[in-house]
């Protein structure tokens, strides 16, 4: 009876134990959004922190005990042209497509309509486009002009998954507004851990797709 109870408590804190593979991958999550939170706060940074988030997450992927912070630090500091690139395009499109719809939020003339569903529908789109080309541009070297072709190419032929994606993040936004609660809720999941996790979710999406047009 000993025996089996000493066995029992082996098991359980054994760093190979399935469930403390488990802790270790939420805990590993868990500071990887803290860096990620943190290296957003100037807002113009958010391009390089995404795609430091997305390359920290593949080397998490890869292997077990990973340093997360040295990995993050390393990504920032290879990845801060890029980002910028990126991440300042992303900006440009979400503030324009924002403000054309708040300008004109109350007028109902036909043109000034189809501005609004214009705006919305670039808005979704390039939130299609950033789904892939941050996890690319980490990933691989890859030109401006290739990292958006690419991005393109991937988004129109895997659209159902696309889409599914982007109607995920309409749900979290839709769950958000549902009340106060809720949205407190989940600015708490997200301070914790949240985006990482999503981010980490999308690749499990991400890679058979990359595997099968031989980019792994």
């Amino acid at each position: 009876m000993r025996n089996r109870g000493a066995q029992l408590i082996k098991s359980v804190f054994n760093t190979d134990n399935f469930l403390m593979r488990i802790a270790e991958k939420i805990f590993d999550l868990a500071s990887l959004n803290l860096l990620f939170l943190l290296s957003c706060l100037p807002l113009v940074t958010i391009g390089i922190a995404k795609m430091s988030l997305y390359q920290s997450l593949f080397a998490i992927k890869k292997g077990r005990r990973v340093s997360v912070l040295k990995t993050y630090l390393g990504a920032l500091r290879k990845n801060w042209k890029r980002g910028l690139q990126v991440g300042s395009l992303e900006l440009l499109v979400v503030f324009l497509c924002l403000l054309n719809l708040l300008l004109f939020r109350k007028i109902e003339d036909l043109p000034f309509q189809l501005i609004k569903v214009l705006s919305i529908a670039v808005l979704v789109f390039m939130t299609i486009l950033f789904l892939y080309a941050y996890p690319l541009a980490a990933r691989y070297q890859m030109s401006f002009q290739g990292l958006a072709q690419a991005s393109m190419l991937m988004a129109s032929l895997h659209f159902l998954g696309s889409f599914a994606m982007v109607g995920l993040l309409g749900v979290i936004l839709f769950l958000a507004s549902w009340s106060v609660l809720s949205f407190l809720l989940l600015s708490l999941l997200f301070f914790l851990i949240g985006f990482a996790g999503l981010a980490f979710l999308q690749l499990k999406f991400l890679e058979p797709i990359l595997e099968k047009y031989g980019q792994e």
